[in-house]
């Protein structure tokens, strides 16, 4: 194990996380001109004239957001209520006319998340048309803002998300079936806002960034219907066992709202994009030659990490000189890495002494089948280690790392962000007396990266009060001959 490499990627890592730090994403999205009221949002001006502005948010990055709309727009805003994780609020940042809540412990819904949700949704039917709803939304924001449907209880409505995860359902596919079961999502708190002008500045948690499926998408249109949830809960068997409430909203799901599309406006402020570039960045800096191969990766955590060490074996062969830069392309197409960029591979030179950094980003997903502590970042980091030990001889004249971390800060139920693997991982843990497959098969990651090395490849940064979804990053370096 080398400390500089786990250094290294720890370092690279928080700069990712600090380039979307919201406060910075909303300094460089919004300017207001207090003179003439004048409020641009990326190039578009609201006047706010004769104009209250409310406030309400929801998700991990929000309390942010909210501090430096607040910093930005000062008493032009009248009221407004904040929905945040439990255990991250800034006791000490006083607030003008702002409110936060506390909830969605573990990032589950919970019943102070949904007196948080039942207090937007009193304020914003309360709007008339010279108020302008300033909405923030970032990732994490579909626990915080809890409010299912009659006759669906919070209870059944967490029992049925759970079962969804656990099964192995993509955030897109959880979102489907959140947007049906509840009250604020899927374009319907912009409905019951009317008729005030709404505007929703957006933090993507979510590969490929749609609008409609972050935070289940509060202020966008659900052009789904109920059978696109049918659907999903289908492929999972599991619409025999939906409770009866859940049954009787599907079979007669059918509002009819009117969505108002030219009174509502969406901004996408920040996302994995921008993390990504950051880490480029930072690996020049640490003189790494960084190749950013794809935002998009999604899947199985075991088929990414399969997929993670065909990836590195090949790239270590054409290191070697025993491919062709057309045949390493080839041998990647054929991983079928989400969001690839092959054009990045040009970039690789053999004769370049620097190791490379290959950075990924995007959200996968574990299937869980054991009743261990974890998640999907420290499962990453672990499959791999476990995968590259299976060639391990092929590999033997390179040093090669990954860092598996989420930007939020938080991996699972877990106080870590994720973890840290490498290449001869596997070998030094059995020495050690620990059972990885035992790990791996109960979902224990967590306990076992606390107990492996005293707790040193576990990635701890606290809550970051931002998420654009998980950055991967493996470090590849030849060994001096």
């Amino acid at each position: 194990m080398c400390k500089l490499f786990i250094n290294d990627l720890i370092q690279i890592f928080k700069s990712s996380v600090s380039a979307v730090l919201p406060e910075n994403l909303i300094r460089s999205s919004l300017k207001y001109n207090p003179t003439n009221e004048h409020l641009n949002i990326l190039g578009k001006t609201y006047n706010l004239l004769g104009k209250n502005v409310y406030l309400v948010g929801t998700g991990k990055a929000v309390q942010n957001m909210s501090r430096e709309v607040e910093n930005i727009l000062q008493s032009k805003i009248k009221y407004g209520i904040i929905s945040i994780p439990m255990g991250s609020l800034d006791v000490f940042n006083k607030s003008r006319n702002v409110e936060y809540f506390e909830g969605a412990k573990d990032n589950l819904p919970d019943n102070s998340a949904q007196n948080t949700a039942l207090k937007i949704k009193n304020l914003i039917t309360q709007l008339n048309k010279d108020d302008l709803l300033l909405v923030l939304i970032s990732g994490g924001g579909s626990a915080l803002l809890p409010l299912p449907k009659s006759p669906i209880t919070l209870e059944e409505k967490i029992g049925l998300v759970k079962k969804l995860a656990n099964s192995g359902a993509d955030i897109k596919e959880l979102n489907t079936v959140r947007k049906v079961i509840s009250d604020l999502k899927g374009g319907q708190l912009a409905v019951k806002a009317q008729p005030a002008q709404v505007v929703s500045l957006i933090l993507s948690d979510i590969v490929g960034d749609p609008l409609d499926l972050i935070a289940s998408g509060p202020t966008v249109q659900n052009t789904d219907g109920a059978n696109k949830a049918v659907d999903v809960l289908k492929k999972y068997n599991l619409i025999d066992a939906l409770p009866k409430s859940v049954q009787t909203l599907l079979e007669n799901n059918g509002d009819n709202l009117v969505f108002p599309t030219n009174n509502t406006s969406n901004y996408i402020i920040g996302s994995n994009k921008i993390s990504t570039k950051a880490a480029v960045v930072q690996c020049i800096e640490l003189n790494y030659l960084p190749l950013v191969l794809s935002n998009k990766v999604t899947g199985n955590v075991q088929d990414v990490a399969n997929k993670y060490s065909k990836l590195v074996t090949v790239i270590c062969k054409y290191l070697r000189q025993n491919l062709e830069i057309d045949e390493l392309k080839s041998n990647i197409k054929k991983l079928e890495i989400s969001g690839t960029d092959l054009k990045v591979l040009n970039e690789i030179k053999i004769s370049n002494k620097k190791p490379l950094c290959l950075i990924l980003g995007g959200e996968i997903t574990v299937a869980v089948k054991g009743t261990g502590k974890g998640g999907r970042n420290q499962q990453l980091a672990l499959e791999f280690s476990k995968y590259l030990h299976k060639v391990k001889d092929q590999l033997n004249d390179f040093d090669i790392f990954i860092m598996s971390a989420g930007t939020d800060g938080i991996d699972g139920p877990t106080d870590a962000a994720g973890a840290i693997g490498y290449l001869n991982l596997i070998s030094e843990s059995t020495a050690d007396g620990l059972d990885v497959d035992k790990y791996l098969a109960n979902n224990d990651t967590y306990n076992f990266f606390k107990l492996f090395k005293n707790g040193h490849l576990h990635v701890l940064t606290g809550h970051t009060n931002t998420n654009v979804m998980d950055i991967h990053l493996i470090i590849i370096k030849r060994k001096l001959l």
